[in-house]
């Protein structure tokens, strides 16, 4: 081969490499949307530049450090506290944060502006080590903080504002499509639910859509292994994944379950309040129960109840255990409806509703308790032992 043709050669493929180079760069160090932004920003010390920096920087040092000293008092004076339900969820996250499993938490900011003069929008970067294994979790995220008489107060996801007449719809700009789509089915979630559970709330729901699983997580509740669509506590919004499969108004049926029956009473074990959640929520939308649809043969579903007090289904990683767990709570829930009435299900919840409230998220410490009042709540509203009941529960099981 000619030898200028070969030089000719290398010289393009020098060319390359330093143009691919160059690109690269860019990338990594002057466009801060760019995939590896919040790779670098987790890495490097960067100091504010302008106001709307400066006081995002100070906010963030604070809250890392009420963090690192489990102060939650301190905390929440970061939380911008006339919005209620974001107010319950940061002091729920706290008290999960505090005794979960974390290791290197830090957050990174990778830009912020202030957009009028009481608002400033920053985009952030967050990450930590969880559990003994020390999976990594990272999000990026942008948040808005509003000043208040008492200073800069974080103020939740920058989320955009619809409202129909029982609900307040928050979503990013880029989920607007889908924030429409939920207006519609969360009216029809509403009906059905208010009408077949017999609890009404006396003011809107919020929801709120989410484009990211991992950041609905770790808005929800971290400790859990899985990735889910919906999440719901009692005092706080409903949380939606925008781009979930299915039915929307299962989806939100089912968190608005939640939410209503967990203000009523926060003394609800794990597979009750999901089985309450199941049957008002799914079932409408689903055509029919577990066994109707064939997710799980009555057969399966004819264990104790024991089954369901002994497994935890935060902790519950495999998907066949954990859609037995839901399809039999779902069936409990039933054959209490079915055998003695609805009304005689709202009086168990009433009757729960006696025991002082938890007043903080879910905590798996607390089942042993719910689980003796729920069936000490049993025995009062149906006269039944936990041991008879049970043996209702199968005979009836068996039937289906």
């Amino acid at each position: 081969m000619n030898r200028n043709i070969i030089l000719h050669r290398l010289l393009y493929l020098v060319i390359l490499l330093f143009a691919s180079s160059i690109i690269t760069l860019c990338v990594l160090y002057v466009v801060p949307e760019g995939p590896f932004a919040c790779a670098r920003a987790l890495q490097e010390e960067k100091n504010p530049e302008g106001f709307a920096e400066e006081v995002v920087y100070g906010l963030i040092a604070t809250k890392l450090n009420a963090m690192e000293t489990k102060d939650i008092n301190r905390y929440l004076t970061l939380i911008d506290e006339t919005d209620k339900e974001y107010y319950t969820e940061q002091y729920n996250w706290f008290m999960i944060y505090q005794d979960a499993v974390i290791s290197d938490f830090s957050i990174k900011v990778l830009k912020a502006v202030q957009v009028d003069d009481a608002t400033i929008v920053a985009t952030l970067c967050q990450r930590y080590l969880y559990g003994s294994e020390k999976d990594e979790r990272n999000v990026r995220y942008e948040t808005r903080f509003v000043k208040t008489p008492a200073g800069w107060k974080d103020a939740d996801l920058n989320f955009q504002v619809k409202e129909t007449p029982h609900f307040i719809i928050k979503y990013p700009q880029k989920a607007e499509t889908q924030a429409k789509e939920v207006s519609k089915a969360a009216e029809v979630a509403y009906e059905t639910v208010v009408k077949d559970l017999g609890f009404e709330s006396q003011s809107k729901f919020k929801i709120k859509l989410y484009v990211d699983r991992k950041m609905l997580r770790e808005t929800a509740d971290i400790r859990v292994p899985y990735l889910y669509n919906g999440w719901s506590e009692a005092g706080e919004s409903v949380k939606m994944y925008a781009y979930r499969e299915g039915s929307a108004e299962l989806l939100i049926a089912h968190e608005l379950v939640h939410n209503i029956t967990l203000t009523v009473t926060d003394s609800q074990p794990a597979w009750f309040s999901e089985g309450l959640a199941a049957y008002f929520g799914n079932r409408p939308f689903a055509g029919g129960n577990p066994v109707q649809l064939e997710s799980s043969t009555a057969e399966e579903l004819s264990r104790p109840i024991n089954w369901l007090d002994e497994n935890a289904l935060h902790e519950i990683t495999d998907g066949d255990t954990r859609k037995l767990y839901n399809d039999m709570s779902a069936m409990v829930v039933e054959f209490i409806v079915e055998t003695y009435e609805p009304d005689k299900l709202q009086a168990i919840l009433v009757e729960l509703s006696k025991y002082p409230r938890y007043e903080s998220g879910y905590s798996t410490e607390w089942e042993p308790e719910m689980q003796d009042r729920l069936y000490k709540s049993i025995e009062i509203v149906l006269g039944l032992s936990k041991d008879e009941f049970n043996q209702k529960w199968l005979a009836w099981i068996s039937s289906q």
